[in-house]
């Protein structure tokens, strides 16, 4: 082989590597990117939103008769129990005379007020035996449960009929106190200070639980019904929730929810004890018109556990629309958008291949997969705008 030959080989060696190395460089490098497999697991469908705790049953204990009040000495957050709490006295002015007809209405009031007392007396009696009923069908239906007989969701409405009629009992005990106060009054007003003796009329709490507001604190002249103090149920606090119109009308009575960033450990559990049909207009921070539906969340649990929460803290709720025990979900990041639909990028070969996916529960981490995907397939997760149908990719270390 003579040199020219050689020289040739030699030029044509290096230009082949020089192609070679311009080829290099200009092949496009797989993006590296962010991968998650697409697993089973438990997942919920749900909607939340902010509002306040609130007192579901209040009570302004007002003046069984005119005179002169002493100085109150309870304080706002003082506890106080249903018929034995002294939450005022009153020194009864001297009763004016009554004609006949006044006497008659008086005495007609006290009639009305005794028929009220057995008519709430009887009530609670009512409710007392419904509670014994659904508690009875509570432990049943959670006998079955346990033994694999029934249904979860069976389980759970029966939880939530037995947390009902125990909340009834309770506002129907307190209704009752209240009726026995208004008969107290009704007979206040045909008594004069010779039927007291002189002594000064002890008002009694009508239920039991915390001094809400003081209304007459200091000791001054009171004319009959002028409010005094105001007093809550802690255990019957609730959360007023004020959703978004389109979210309340997914909601019914007795769903599944919890109270959560209230400021104590952990969530409070709770139910779904109404939805008010009547919306409002409410302006957010933003300055956009928003309609908004009240959404009342009964607590559940011990009143222990949110024992640091009062009326007018504010809270979130958060209501569950559907739980899902086995479902194919992906990290919500993978999601985008493709044309009126869903899709992710999901890697096959080391190439980006945009699928169609059909989406079932959204969470703040989560989604659910209906259709497109099956467990165990990787998805990009927060594609970049490098990331295109067909593009190489590799796995970010």
């Amino acid at each position: 082989m003579g040199a020219r030959q050689v020289r040739w080989i030699v030029i044509a060696a290096a230009g082949l590597g020089l192609v070679a190395v311009i080829a290099w460089l200009f092949v496009p490098r797989p993006t590296a990117v962010e991968l998650a497999t697409a697993t089973i697991g438990p997942i919920a469908e749900s909607v939340a939103d902010q509002g306040e705790a609130r007192v579901r049953e209040a009570y302004v204990v007002a003046a069984p008769v005119s005179g002169r009040l002493h100085r109150i000495e309870l304080h706002v957050g003082d506890k106080v129990s249903s018929g034995s709490t002294v939450v005022a006295r009153i020194d009864p002015a001297a009763a004016d005379l009554l004609d006949p007809r006044a006497r008659g209405q008086a005495e007609a009031a006290v009639s009305a007020a005794s028929a009220a007392v057995r008519a709430a007396e009887a009530e609670r009696q009512r409710l007392a035996a419904e509670q014994l009923r659904v508690e009875g069908d509570l432990r049943r239906t959670r006998a079955l449960a346990d033994s694999g007989y029934a249904a979860r969701r069976a389980l759970e409405d029966a939880a939530a009929a037995a947390s009902a009629a125990r909340a009834a009992v309770r506002a129907a005990t307190a209704e009752a106190g209240v009726r026995r106060a208004e008969l107290d009054m009704a007979r206040a007003a045909l008594m004069g200070p010779e039927t007291q003796g002189g002594r000064a009329v002890d008002v009694l709490a009508p239920a039991s639980g915390y001094v809400t507001r003081v209304l007459q604190e200091s000791a001054r002249t009171v004319a009959v019904g002028a409010p005094l103090v105001e007093i809550g149920d802690q255990s019957g606090l609730e959360a007023a929730i004020e959703f978004l119109s389109q979210d309340a009308v997914r909601l019914k009575e007795g769903m599944t929810a919890e109270v959560f960033d209230w400021g104590g450990p952990g969530v409070i559990p709770a139910l779904v004890r109404r939805v008010e049909p009547q919306g409002f207009t409410k302006t957010s921070a933003l300055g956009v018109d928003e309609q908004r539906v009240l959404v009342l969340l009964q607590l559940q649990g011990p009143p222990r556990a949110w024992e640091k929460l009062g009326p007018g803290y504010r809270v979130w709720g958060r209501v569950f629309l559907r739980r899902e025990s086995a479902a194919l979900k992906v990290p919500l990041g993978a999601l985008v958008r493709d044309g009126g639909g869903w899709a992710v990028f999901r890697v096959a070969a080391g190439r980006a291949r945009l699928t169609p996916v059909g989406v079932g529960a959204l969470t703040d981490r989560e989604a659910e997969i209906r259709a497109g995907l099956k467990a165990g397939d990787p998805v990009i997760v927060f594609p970049s705008d490098r990331v295109k149908a067909g593009v190489r990719v590799r796995a970010r270390s």
